[in-house]
């Protein structure tokens, strides 16, 4: 039966916290403010660049977060951080690779859903993977409410001409979790990326721990 399945990119195929930590850490120091360490920037990951800055700035979320000071270092990062993901700082994830090119290779459908901005998601995605075949890679703009609003998720099953419940969303959080909850579709989540394995474990979906492993669940048997 033919696969369709929707990964998330941060902590999920790639590792963009080297990245991501550079480019705030930089847009930081422009303004004078002060920076963190890459461990705090991985609890900060997941629920767009508005918020990752809104949260660098000691605030919750983008709409907690006085305007003008969200607006410059926002503005500072989306300039910084396409400069400052190539090489190594944002490795893919020991057989990630591999993984893709199976799925390729046994017909799947694939896309990328991520809530990374899209000028950076879909250069990103190309550049790191330029031999798997995704037939959409999405990040945020503006077009679609983040994760986990299902919005977009629904959006890719509709031009696949499937139903949301033949998907599979592949994430390491729960805002993956969640879009797959709310658009009514499966979900595998995976650990080695930026969310706490307890509250993973804790949700009602498959958790595995390496590629391999979730290779043999993507790619079951044939009889």
């Amino acid at each position: 039966m033919k696969q369709h399945i929707v990964f998330d990119l941060d902590g999920t195929l790639v590792d963009s916290l080297p990245g991501i930590a550079e480019g705030l850490n930089r847009s930081l120091r422009h303004l004078g403010l002060p920076e963190h360490s890459p461990a705090a920037i991985r609890k900060m990951i997941g629920s767009g660049a508005a918020n990752l800055c809104a949260k660098a700035l000691g605030y919750a979320n983008a709409q907690e977060a006085p305007a003008k000071a969200l607006e410059a270092l926002h503005g500072k990062f989306r300039q910084e951080y396409p400069t400052c993901w190539q090489g190594a700082y944002t490795p893919i994830y020991a057989g990630i690779a591999d993984l893709l090119a199976k799925l390729s290779a046994a017909g799947a459908n694939m896309a990328v859903l991520s809530n990374k901005p899209h000028e950076v998601t879909e250069p990103m995605v190309r550049s790191l993977f330029p031999h798997i075949p995704f037939s959409h890679i999405m990040g945020h703009t503006g077009r679609f409410p983040r994760k986990p609003a299902p919005d977009a998720l629904l959006h890719i099953a509709q031009c696949w001409g499937v139903k949301a419940q033949e998907l599979i969303l592949v994430g390491d959080s729960l805002y993956d979790a969640r879009t797959a909850a709310n658009a009514g579709c499966k979900t595998a989540l995976v650990a080695w990326g930026y969310a706490e394995i307890a509250e993973l474990a804790a949700w009602p979906a498959p958790l595995f721990g390496t590629a391999d492993e979730l290779g043999h669940y993507l790619l079951p048997p044939q009889n």
